[in-house]
């Protein structure tokens, strides 16, 4: 082997990889992994976890930094206090509210006087974004658990969850079509009646099983004396 071949042969085959990446043209990834790809990205000030799965769901014809816009524009119209909006990333946080005046508070987050709102936007069918909007509080603490896993939704019946539904409601009429409001009220109205059904559920009254049971150690009759 002639000096330098070992490295005029590695220089070859540098060069050609390098022209086949030229034409082999990068792909973007499925649209079902952009969501995932979000928040998992270093830059991003998304959190980790995704909206809880009773969040609601709707589609506006607006791209990510213009949804998150409009959204946050709508929520601080009705009045419900933000703390986070990261436009370029689709994140709205609301921080821990007043569940009766939905300002800021210092209160400690425990119970359902204090409530916090989060909002995902992301990309859905093309020129289209997808918001997911959740209301939560925290009903207990527990130090062993990680605080997210203490989060719950309001009832759907809550006033703050009705205000939230207003809101997307408007948005949808402003930006979306018929079709995205049809379908966002009947997922309003299929987690009402699930909502109803849960607590109707726990409220059902169990059978009495601390009944006294009859008597079945009774004397019997003695069979064993004679006749006279």
């Amino acid at each position: 082997m002639k000096p330098g071949s070992r490295e005029q042969g590695t220089a070859r085959g540098i060069g050609r990889a390098s022209r086949l990446a030229r034409l082999i043209p990068l792909l973007p990834p499925p649209a079902s992994l952009l969501p995932f790809l979000l928040s998992c990205a270093a830059t991003t000030s998304r959190p980790y976890y995704p909206p809880h799965p009773t969040a609601a769901v709707a589609e506006i014809e607006l791209g990510i930094p213009e949804a998150t816009r409009a959204l946050a524009e709508g929520l601080a119209k009705d009045s419900i206090a933000l703390a986070i909006i990261r436009e370029k990333d689709g994140f709205i946080d609301s921080g821990w509210l007043d569940a009766r005046t939905l300002e800021h508070t210092g209160r400690w987050p425990l119970g359902a006087g204090v409530v916090r709102v989060r909002a995902w936007v992301n990309p859905a069918k093309q020129f289209w974004s997808e918001l997911s909007v959740e209301a939560t509080f925290r009903p207990m603490a527990d130090p062993s658990r990680a605080e997210r896993e203490l989060d719950q939704p309001l009832p759907e019946d809550h006033p703050l969850q009705k205000r939230l539904g207003g809101v997307i409601q408007k948005l949808i009429v402003q930006y979306g079509d018929a079709n995205a409001l049809r379908e966002f009220q009947q997922n309003t109205l299929k987690a009402l009646k699930a909502d109803s059904a849960a607590k109707a559920d726990t409220l059902k009254v169990k059978p009495d099983t601390l009944k006294v049971k009859p008597d079945t150690s009774k004397v019997k009759p003695d069979t064993t004396r004679k006749k006279p």
